[in-house]
């Protein structure tokens, strides 16, 4: 793991495609990845081909993250199913082991922003974090988000009730 900051671009955000299926496998089967994650590790590459093609490739938004055009994580935007929530999107990212540290999902998540509020039409993104991830919190306070509380017994990740942190980001105004 390094601990330098990558060039910012080098960094991009792009559809995923069938083609990023070696890729993709390298962090969707690495328990350390999903540990905080709400899906498990895959297990085969037929997984992750299924997954790609009915899920990734369909999504509104869900990006790959790529260094110098080679996808090394997610990032997705989730915006509120129902007319009370629809001001509002969640985020949601992972990255293989061997890029954390170097400051991709920083610039990732400021890309997601840069372009999210506008695309999916919304005035607040979000994101839980577990209170354990100090890493995962670090990107987002990097990132511009604020911290604005602490959810208690707030979800169940492995079987596990959790407490985590909400974070947000608000579109800029005009």
């Amino acid at each position: 793991m390094m601990s330098s900051n990558i060039d910012a671009s080098r960094v991009t955000l792009r559809r995923f495609t069938a083609a990023d299926l070696p890729d993709f496998m390298e962090w969707a089967t690495d328990d350390n990845v999903t540990k905080t994650l709400s899906w498990d590790s895959y297990e085969s590459q037929e997984q992750g081909l299924k997954f790609l093609n009915s899920v990734a490739i369909p999504h509104p938004w869900l990006k790959a993250i790529c260094v110098d055009g080679r996808a090394v994580g997610s990032i997705s935007l989730e915006k509120g199913p129902c007319m009370m929530d629809s001001c509002r999107a969640t985020l949601g990212y992972c990255i293989a082991k061997k890029y954390c540290g170097q400051g991709i999902m920083t610039i990732a998540v400021k890309l997601a922003l840069s372009t999210g509020f506008q695309d999916l039409d919304v005035v607040r993104i979000e994101a839980l974090v577990e209170v354990s991830n100090s890493a995962s919190r670090r990107v987002l306070e990097k990132a511009g988000f604020q911290l604005e509380g602490t959810l208690l017994k707030y979800i169940v990740t492995k079987g596990q009730v959790r407490d985590c942190f909400l974070f947000a980001a608000f579109r800029p105004a005009c």
